[in-house]
């Protein structure tokens, strides 16, 4: 066994008797342990949520959007697309519109949706009450979002009530005459839905045709939205369709299609391992006390192993490594302890959301290799550095006296 790592491992084994010095040097690797299971836990909780929101848009988004780059809409006849690749296709036109149930008013966004649609999104497993709009030969019907449902007073006993739509009258030459201004139909509830608050109070959901001819937009579509078979190959036929359409068209992958959310998602999370990190850094300071005075207890043996001929680079070797066995074990005790943790409340959820409206019961979390490489890189670099300066430093003085 190498020398160095010899003397390094006694004197990590004997901190487990009851000095001072070595109480100390325990009380770092609990440091370090508690500092990575706080790391691995907290990045596993905030995976879990940031899991929790996407897939919430992620039902409602399709895997790639085709929009006009120039202009709101734009002629279905204008854009042939084709690939092995895409299993289904749904042409979507989106207006702005005021809808009026009895008394009550709201401002919402119509999205008119050709037939494929369902299939696109599976759009039954959204759906908290009634049906879709393919369940009766009515094309005169929409499912509401249930954000839209609670500000029109609309509950499921009555959502077989018509509901007004109202949408801008283009060939109107003024405004100001409400009876021209606005075009306006009949729609039947037929479902409610629900993805996330912010979609649900935005969306009404209806068919293609009937928002056309209502808008009066015939044969022309706000976006073509895209299914594909196997989604490690999105950002390929992404590249592919956006080469084949050209600069008048702007092809969107989902993380694009949520550019901001993901940016907020990366920052928040950034700025939690900061936090953690400053912490992390803190604790670790405990190795940098600890090791100084495990040098300065060390000082006669230190001097014997000089008289032996020992070198300074050997000495300073031996206390790092020492050091080094310490920040080592809190990792493999913190990362056991962290993940150990994540994935028993990944299975049971023991600790709850508390009481309120939740759309989940217990806090979830997500483990990701990545963050668990990121750890440990993080604890081990700065294990490194604060091992590395004072055994320098000590060393010197010591050896040299």
């Amino acid at each position: 066994m190498n020398f160095s790592f010899f003397i390094a491992k006694r004197y990590f084994n004997t901190s487990k008797h009851k000095n001072f010095v070595h109480i100390i040097s325990w009380v770092s690797l609990i440091a370090v342990a508690i500092g990575t299971a706080a790391l691995i836990i907290l990045l596993s909780v905030f995976n879990g949520f940031e899991d929790l929101i996407l897939k919430m848009y992620n039902s409602f988004d399709p895997d790639i959007k085709i929009t006009a780059l120039k202009g709101k809409v734009f002629n279905v006849d204008s854009i042939n697309i084709s690939h092995n690749e895409i299993i289904e296709k749904a042409y979507v036109l989106e207006e702005k519109v005021l809808l009026k149930y009895n008394q009550k008013e709201f401002i919402a966004t119509a999205k008119g949706v050709s037939n494929s649609y369902k299939n696109l999104t599976n759009f039954d497993d959204l759906l908290v009450n009634g049906r879709y709009i393919d369940s009766t030969k009515n094309t005169s019907t929409s499912v509401i979002g249930q954000g839209v449902a609670y500000y029109l007073s609309m509950g499921f006993g009555s959502i077989l009530d018509h509901l007004k739509i109202f949408v801008p009258n283009r060939s109107a030459k003024t405004l100001l005459n409400p009876q021209i201004a606005f075009t306006q139909s009949a729609v039947i509830p037929v479902g409610i839905f629900s993805v996330q608050a912010d979609l649900d109070r935005q969306y009404i959901i209806t068919n293609l045709d009937f928002l056309q001819n209502l808008a009066d937009r015939k044969n022309l579509i706000s976006a073509i939205e895209i299914k594909v078979k196997n989604l490690h190959k999105v950002n390929e036929i992404k590249d592919y369709l956006k080469e084949r359409l050209g600069n008048d068209f702007e092809v969107k992958n989902r993380v694009q299609q949520q550019d901001f959310l993901y940016k907020i998602l990366n920052t928040e999370k950034l700025a939690v391992f900061l936090i953690l990190l400053l912490i992390l850094i803190i604790s670790i300071f405990n190795i940098i006390g600890s090791l100084t005075m495990l040098m300065i207890d060390k000082r006669n043996d230190i001097l014997t192993f000089k008289s032996f001929g020992v070198t300074k680079n050997l000495i300073e070797s031996i206390f790092f490594k020492k050091s080094m066995l310490t920040v080592l074990s809190g990792l493999l005790i913190g990362l056991f302890v962290g993940l150990g943790f994540s994935l028993l409340q990944y299975k049971f959820g023991f600790i709850s959301m508390g009481s309120g409206s939740f759309m989940v019961e217990s806090y979830p979390v997500s483990v990701k290799i990545l963050d668990i490489f990121l750890v440990i890189i993080t604890v081990v670099v700065i294990g490194l550095l604060a091992s590395w300066y004072p055994v320098k430093i000590l060393s010197k003085k010591i050896f040299d006296n």
